[in-house]
């Protein structure tokens, strides 16, 4: 055997004598000395570290396969251009990479791969490149300046000692812009002149592949990569260097499963995070994995968090108007979508894009409803045209129109990591929770084992299951579970709650889902009074989800379901109970939309004189009554009476409650006569039925004394409110709101009788009271005011009064209406009290206002009509020195103005 040639004795570099790797250490050595250029020369001419290339010339390792023309670059830097000649040195090595005898040039690119995978297993094709060529086709990176001024100090720094946190984690939900977050700190620090490294981390294969390319990248040798163990080879050499350095991996959403160590945890220094204290580089993580168990408990002082929340409307408007161009709306309709998508940028971006294809399709190309601008995209959202403009299109449709699938997918890839992790419960809690409102989630009313275990939905389903996949649906960002002590509710991304809520899985099973989320809202709501206070704040978080049923059986009977649903009395009694606590506390407009919605679900489906039918047309006139429409109240309170009456009888508790109430809305229209039977006899009735002390029969009798209010006996009816005070408080309390009606009409007779010293006193105590039961804005609560200003006024003391009168005009108009006619009352005494201070000329144009609204809203002929216009001829006669036609100056102070108003 002949000894091979020892490099002292050789002069020019030939690649055919390489058979090892020392070989072709040699062999380029003879390249570089031809070439006369020193081993830093070559180094900062490829751009590759001394120490890297020194062990290329020493025999100890070959070229990095990263980049892929890195052997290339060497060569050409010492000279040697010739394509045959660079083919020989390719030949070389390859030769000695795969061993003696592999030398076919058109070896199968598996054979030259760098990575090593288990038999059997395709290798992964990865690149240590930043992606940079992504953020020249999306839009500008908007609201994320402090995260990353934070990542960028950081990054600095990092060749420096310091004890902050070197591995940064950004966590948040699918589609809020993790990755653009993560290369922008990229690019800022490759600007900078930093070494970067970017690996995707989708999986174990992945970062594994992606580690190996990173090692061999910093010189370590095929044999050391064999037998050593690859997390500790790649961050010995991390350690090496001398440099600060910035390595992302990106989607490691299954932290467990991608970057620990067999049999370890994501960050007990065993896996690919390490401290990196010893270093000058930082590693960023993005990651939808949030959950606090994950990064460890107690989580490393090397670790920190960043939660990549959504952006703000105006920061979302920015992206729109960016991608999709001025032409499709004003910055306020880009702010509104935006607020519509939840501020999730994937959401924002598809959504430009989406508008910008579309105004690029002529007119008669187009469907007749396809959004251009953004109105008619926020306007198709709430018509439910998710499937339309987020789903999958058919093959053949643009690129930019498929992408749009990704926004419900990212979370469905979510949903299977959960499953895979043994939350078997995640997608059907997930679908049940956005089957409820949209508002935040009382959780911890709502959900119960028992129920949960009894659907067909969570049937197999373990008794911890539900509670902790409902902490793997926060760890992902899919829900947003409170922190420790804080309430009990939680909240989902409105794209998320959407795009669950019209999966297929949902829809397939829809009378499951229906039958769940009724059961839950019905096991918390039936012992609840809607119209007790001491309820509303339970009720301020179920009042929205009790009407989301509702919804979910327009979706099911839209898709055709033959038989009607079990569930829709039950559903129907939902909505119904809400809008009765929405009136209750005051929320009049969202009461009357609340019974309006439940009445048209209703149609078709149950007849008109079904009780709960019935029951929501009642409930549907006291809201319209108590928003001051008198005429509509009036009207449907007749039919439904005349209902009641045709299949209850005029004896029956329902029946007469109806009859009291159309009383009560035919005195304040002014028809006293047909309001004082009516009062009357439902007073007899209720007296024979229930007894003189039952709550319904106490406020046919307050009805009463109301009717001797408005004929001006107010001795009469002075003494029924000290009965029905007396009774009430007996029966309900001092405290209960039936109580603090009367006592509140019981002042006002009493400052009728010229004694407002006694009802001042007892208006502040009621006023006090109100406000601590029923709230500072409930329409009862200004009623009191109301009748303490008008009691100041008539005291003479006119600046308290004015000071009080402002702002409950301002309240009243806000809560009401400009033309309620409790506004209209507080705008009438305003203009007195203006009238008092000699400001004459406002005093005049606000009562002559409240005569044009008084005369629009209840008629020329209505008792507070006439006395806005016999007030308005004083103030004007008083104004020229002119006595009325009676010779007499008219008292200007309306007490008809309060006889005729008592309930407000």
């Amino acid at each position: 055997m002949t000894d091979r040639p020892r490099s002292g004795e050789l002069s020019h570099p030939d690649p055919q004598r390489v058979a090892t790797r020392q070989d072709f250490g040699r062999e380029l050595t003879l390249a570089r000395q031809d070439s006369g250029l020193s081993v830093r020369q070559v180094a900062k001419a490829v751009g590759v570290p001394v120490s890297t290339l020194g062990g290329y010339f020493a025999g100890t390792h070959l070229p990095a396969l990263q980049p892929p023309d890195l052997l290339n670059r060497i060569l050409r830097a010492a000279g040697i251009t010739d394509p045959a000649v660079l083919e020989d040195w390719r030949q070389a090595y390859w030769r000695v990479r795969h061993g003696a005898g592999s030398t076919d040039a058109a070896a199968p690119a598996a054979d030259r791969s760098p990575l090593h995978t288990a038999p059997g297993v395709a290798p992964v094709a990865v690149s240590t490149r930043p992606p940079f060529d992504r953020l020249g086709g999306g839009p500008r990176v908007r609201g994320r300046d402090r995260l990353l001024d934070t990542l960028a100090t950081v990054v600095a720094e990092s060749g420096h000692a310091h004890d902050n946190p070197r591995v940064h984690v950004l966590h948040g939900l699918g589609g809020c812009g993790k990755s653009t977050v993560a290369l922008s700190a990229v690019q800022r620090a490759a600007d900078a002149g930093i070494t970067t490294w970017w690996i995707p981390a989708e999986d174990a294969a992945a970062v594994t592949a992606g580690m190996l390319a990173l090692a061999v990248e910093l010189g370590a040798s095929p044999d050391h990569l064999r037998l050593g163990s690859l997390p500790d080879i790649v961050w010995h050499l991390l350690e090496d260097l001398d440099e600060p350095w910035l390595l992302v991996l990106d989607n490691a959403d299954d932290p467990p499963g991608t970057l620990a160590a067999a049999g370890g945890g994501v960050t007990d220094g065993t896996g690919w995070l390490r401290p990196a204290g010893r270093t000058t580089g930082t590693v960023v993580i993005t990651s939808r994995d949030g959950n606090r168990t994950t990064w460890g408990r107690p989580r490393p002082a090397w670790l920190r968090l960043h939660a990549v929340g959504v952006l703000a409307p105006d920061h979302g408007a920015q992206v729109l108007l960016e991608l999709a161009g001025s032409p499709a709306g004003t910055p306020a309709e880009a702010s509104a979508l935006s607020a519509r998508l939840g501020g999730l940028p994937l959401a924002l971006a598809f959504a430009g894009r989406y508008l910008a294809e579309s105004r690029e399709i002529p007119g008669g190309l187009a469907p007749r409803d396809l959004p251009r601008d953004f109105r008619g995209y926020r306007e198709a959202l709430e018509r439910g045209k998710h499937d339309e403009l987020f789903a999958l299109p058919p093959d053949g449709a643009p690129p930019a129109r498929r992408a749009h699938a990704a926004v419900g997918q990212t979370w469905e890839l979510s949903l299977d990591l959960l499953a895979e992790r043994g939350f078997t419960a995640a997608r059907p809690l997930l679908q049940t929770l956005a089957c409820l409102g949209q508002a935040p989630i009382p959780h911890e009313l709502l959900l119960r084992a028992d129920l949960l275990a009894a659907s067909p939905l969570f049937a197999s389903v373990p008794a911890w299951g539900a509670w902790d996949s409902l902490r793997g649906l926060d760890g992902l960002g899919l829900v947003t579970l409170p922190r420790t002590g804080t309430p009990g509710t939680l909240t989902l991304h409105p794209l998320v709650r959407d795009m669950s809520r019209r999966h297929p899985q949902v829809l397939r099973q829809i009378d499951d889902y229906l039958a769940l989320t009724t059961a839950l809202l019905t096991q918390v709501v039936e012992a609840t009074d809607p119209k007790a206070p001491s309820a509303w704040a339970r009720w301020r978080l179920l009042a929205d989800h009790c009407a989301a049923p509702l919804d979910l059986i327009e979706d099911r009977d839209g898709n055709r379901h033959p038989e009607p649903s079990a569930a829709f009395p039950a559903a129907l009694g939902l909505a119904s109970r809400a809008a009765n606590y929405l009136r209750a506390a005051g929320h009049l407009a969202q009461a009357e939309a609340a019974g309006v919605r439940a009445l048209a679900a209703a149609r078709h489906r149950l007849p008109e004189d079904h009780p709960l039918v019935l029951g929501i047309r009642h409930d549907l006139a006291r809201t319209r009554y108590d928003r001051g429409q008198l005429a509509s109240a009036e009207s449907l309170f007749r039919e439904v009476l005349a209902d009641r009456l045709a299949g209850l009888g005029p004896r029956h508790p329902d029946t007469l409650t109806t009859q009291h109430y159309l009383a009560r809305a035919l005195r304040d229209r002014g028809l006293l006569d047909q309001a004082e039977t009516l009062f009357a006899d439902t007073l007899r009735s209720r007296t024979e039925l229930l007894g003189p002390r039952h709550p319904d029969t106490l406020t046919s009798s307050n009805g009463v004394a109301d009717m001797l209010r408005a004929r001006g006996r107010f001795a009469e009816a002075l003494s029924t409110y000290e009965k029905v005070l007396g009774l009430r408080t007996d029966v309900l309390g001092e405290r209960h709101p039936a109580t603090l009606v009367t006592g509140q009409y019981l002042a006002e007779v009493r400052q009728e009788l010229d004694r407002p010293e006694a009802a001042e006193a007892q208006l502040r105590r009621l006023a006090a009271a109100s406000r601590e039961i029923r709230g500072a804005d409930h329409p009862r609560t200004l009623a009191v005011l109301q009748s303490l200003v008008d009691a100041l006024h008539d005291m003479g003391r006119v600046q308290e009064a004015e000071d009080l009168a402002l702002p409950l005009v301002a309240s009243r108009r806000q809560l009401l209406g400009d033309a309620h006619p409790a506004t209209l009352r507080s705008r009438h005494r305003l203009g007195l009290i203006r009238l008092d201070l000699g400001t004459t000329g406002e005093a005049e144009a606000e009562l002559e206002a409240v005569l044009i609204d008084r005369q629009r809203v209840l008629g020329t002929d209505h008792p507070q009509t006439r006395t806005s216009r016999a007030t308005l001829e004083a103030v004007r006669r008083q104004a020229h020195g002119q006595p009325s036609a009676d010779g007499q100056h008219h008292d200007t102070h309306p007490h008809s103005d309060r006889r005729t108003n008592a309930h407000v």
